[in-house]
């Protein structure tokens, strides 16, 4: 009876031993300030500088196969993200307005991350992918005017390539410091078909936690 229970105490152990091993389904969690702006090729609208904005939300990190270098990298965010701008009015190039704009999006990244082995305490890695974005407000301003709504005039869908890299630093077990940057260059137009080609790009420190 006693050796019964000391071998189902032992089986346990290991199992939660084993479990607290096992890093191929990694969760976090992530706070990312970002800076981004503007590239157009139509006359008349030009980027005027990098707008400061953040992104939150959960990370989900899925170990694809039985290699423990690769996995598939996802989660739920929501960014704010802006830029600002300069356009001329009317047929006069001389006369140049400054504004900004500001964009949340609902953002899912599908990439994939490439990891090395742990050395010593820290893991570095590499991630390529796309970002996926659902737009749910956004507001823009010129001058030093009140930012007013302009949704209606906004496409409702933002995607980008992703390029990133950073390391992870293990604490204990399963939990885990991330650090990195990443560069999301947006391939679709952010406004509406009747707007000026514009694309939205940013740059974003990563910070975040996994456990």
């Amino acid at each position: 009876m006693k050796k019964g229970i000391l071998l189902l105490a032992a089986g346990l152990i290991c199992a939660q031993f084993t479990h607290a091993q096992d890093k191929s389904t990694r969760l976090g969690l992530q706070l990312c300030p970002n800076m981004g702006w503007i590239k157009t090729d139509e006359k008349g609208v030009d980027n005027d500088g990098t707008r400061l904005g953040f992104r939150f939300g959960l990370l989900g990190d899925f170990q694809l196969g039985a290699n423990a270098n690769y996995f598939f990298s996802t989660g739920a965010f929501l960014n704010n993200v802006g830029a600002k701008q300069k356009f001329a009015l009317g047929d006069s190039a001389n006369t140049t307005y400054k504004g900004e704009v500001k964009l949340q999006y609902v953002e899912i990244p599908i990439t994939i991350k490439l990891k090395t082995n742990e050395i010593g305490y820290i893991t570095y890695f590499g991630q390529i992918g796309f970002d996926a974005g659902l737009r749910v407000a956004a507001k823009a301003k010129a001058g030093d005017s009140e930012f007013v709504d302009i949704s209606d005039d906004t496409n409702l869908l933002r995607m980008a390539l992703v390029v990133g890299g950073g390391l992870e630093y293990n604490f204990s077990g399963n939990t885990s410091a991330l650090v990195g940057l990443k560069y999301s260059n947006g391939f679709t137009n952010m406004n509406d078909s009747d707007g000026p080609k514009v694309k939205l790009h940013y740059f974003e420190l990563t910070v975040g936690a996994l456990f």
